[in-house]
């Protein structure tokens, strides 16, 4: 069954193929106009494997990344669920619709046999001009001159924590916010954090403290790394507002911390 936008519907038995209309060329090319051409797909280059598999293609004029999901381990998981995937596309859209710069979906795939979710894959296009945040963050910010250094973090740190507070504000969590998961666009002189990788992100606009703890602790994770414990605790000032609490930022400070001690981050010397 195909649809010619990527809204999302489930489906309890058979396939769903979305395919978004100006990439139908581009789907053509890759030979996935057909349901049955998903599953086995394998072209380009294989950046992972296994319960996940990621395949980035290189086309004439872009690039693109195709994402499967396998189920075999346990098909039940996702029962009268959505799948990652699905997920995925749907925290994209949201992901845009307050503002928040993220990866264009260009099809959607599904299968599944009387409710049991058997693959599920999604298709995105390659975003030019930019870089991991931890490659940006040691290849170029580190190397920088001390003055551009200065610039460049204070510029980075304001959109980040801005993009942060709009997302948490409106219910919406990423939960796999790593740096990893966070490219940097680099167009005109203009550095812009992008959101990608998300197929465990959810919408929850009450009672959403702890997911704002996690959300905030995956963040640092890695940036203890390089920053120092007071460097940090400033800059939860750029999440909360001027108008914040020294008693909500110290709450929030000492509640991150408690959520990274159940798994302590590695720290390596920079």
């Amino acid at each position: 069954m195909s649809s010619n936008n990527l809204l999302y519907r489930y489906i309890f038995h058979g396939s769903r193929l979305n395919i978004k209309p100006e990439a139908k060329p581009v789907l053509h090319e890759l030979g996935l106009t057909s349901p049955d051409a998903w599953v086995p797909f394998n072209k380009g280059e294989v950046l992972s494997k296994g319960t996940t598999t990621c395949l980035k293609v290189q086309l004439a004029d872009k690039c693109i990344y195709f994402k499967r999901y396998h189920y075999k381990k346990n098909p039940w998981e996702f029962f009268l669920r959505r799948s990652k995937a699905a997920n995925e596309l749907l925290n994209y859209q949201h992901f845009k619709e307050v503002g928040i710069p993220t990866l264009n979906t260009l099809a959607l795939y599904e299968s599944r046999s009387f409710g049991r979710l058997e693959a599920a894959c999604i298709v995105t296009e390659e975003l030019k001009n930019t870089t991991q945040l931890d490659d940006f963050y040691k290849d170029t910010l580190l190397k920088a001159p001390s003055n551009e250094q200065r610039v460049m973090l204070k510029d980075l740190n304001e959109k980040l924590f801005a993009q942060i507070k709009l997302a948490h504000n409106a219910g919406i969590f990423h939960l796999d916010l790593k740096w990893r998961n966070i490219l940097i666009q680099q167009k005109d002189g203009v550095l812009t954090p992008v959101w990608i990788d998300c197929p465990r992100g959810i919408q929850r606009r009450f009672f959403n403290y702890r997911l704002k703890v996690a959300e905030l602790s995956g963040l640092s994770r890695k940036a203890l790394s390089f920053f120092s414990y007071p460097q940090l605790y400033r800059m939860l000032y750029l999440y909360l507002g001027k108008s914040a609490t020294k008693k909500e930022a110290r709450k929030l400070f000492f509640d991150i911390q408690k959520h990274l001690a159940k798994r302590p981050p590695k720290i390596h010397d920079n």
